[in-house]
């Protein structure tokens, strides 16, 4: 599992994330991206294109490394179809199908 901060202002974070989502990721993959929206950030950017999901992977799982807090908005580019079944009804979530949606949003 690889995430790499690309872009930062004082309320938002752009992060790319590669590798596989599973059960031994899982937990460092939320860890890292709490730590990259705390404090102050009211929204992140997360370019999963490169993100798989392992089999197993539950819509419980996926809201478990997602969801971040109530005041944090989570903006996903390219989810794999797991993390977007998991996570379509989260009014905190919006889906991107490619980055110039999600670029939108930023600037």
């Amino acid at each position: 599992m690889r995430m790499r901060v690309l872009a930062e202002t004082a309320s938002c974070v752009w992060i790319a994330v590669s590798g596989t989502l599973g059960a031994t990721t899982r937990h460092r993959m939320h860890e890292h991206l709490r730590a990259h929206t705390e404090p102050g950030h009211s929204a992140a950017f997360l370019d999963l294109r490169e993100l798989r999901c392992a089999d197993g992977i539950t819509a419980e799982d996926v809201r478990e490394v997602f969801l971040l807090g109530p005041t944090v908005s989570i903006h996903l580019i390219g989810a794999p179809a797991e993390v977007r079944t998991g996570l379509a009804e989260d009014p905190r979530v919006t889906l991107h199908a490619g980055l110039s949606s999600a670029w939108e949003q930023w600037v």
